[in-house]
């Protein structure tokens, strides 16, 4: 039961830490050609506005990939938009050009190896708790004495 119990540890360590954490990291909204990849772009009230037709009302924020940009305009292929009531929608391949000035913020998604090391490290501690409560309670087991029945 241990060596089930370690193996299957093992193969949810490996799978983190190959998966790895991202996080948003912002860019300047007067300088979008420096984003490439996936987005996050927060909208202003007019950029809600103005993508209402396209994506629906009240979206708040754009997840995507970057199709182009110029100094002015963000296209990208919108994978996921979240409401000004924090909903979530997935996309079914929209695309969608949002001029940089209804942007409140854009943010690149980057690999974040900080975040990995510490998801690593904290996977890591539990799995090995985890087995050494397992040997623990495995040596343990059948030692105990049965107490005194009462009548």
């Amino acid at each position: 039961m241990a060596g089930r119990f370690a193996s299957t540890a093992t193969l949810a360590l490996t799978t983190w830490s190959l998966v790895g954490c991202y996080a948003y990291v912002p860019v300047a909204t007067s300088r979008p050609a420096a984003a490439a990849g996936e987005v996050r772009v927060v909208l202003n009230d007019a950029g809600s506005e103005f993508v209402r037709q396209t994506l629906g009302g009240g979206v708040r924020e754009i997840e995507g990939v970057i199709i182009r940009t110029t100094s002015d305009t963000i296209v990208l292929t919108v994978e996921q938009t979240t409401t000004s009531s924090r909903e979530r929608f997935v996309s079914k391949g929209d695309t969608v050009a949002v001029p940089v000035k209804l942007a409140e913020r854009i943010a690149v998604k980057e690999y974040s190896r900080k975040r990995t090391v510490m998801v690593v490290i904290s996977i890591a501690t539990a799995i090995i708790l985890a087995v050494a409560g397992v040997q623990n309670g495995a040596s343990t087991s059948g030692t105990s004495q049965p107490g005194t029945v009462q009548p």
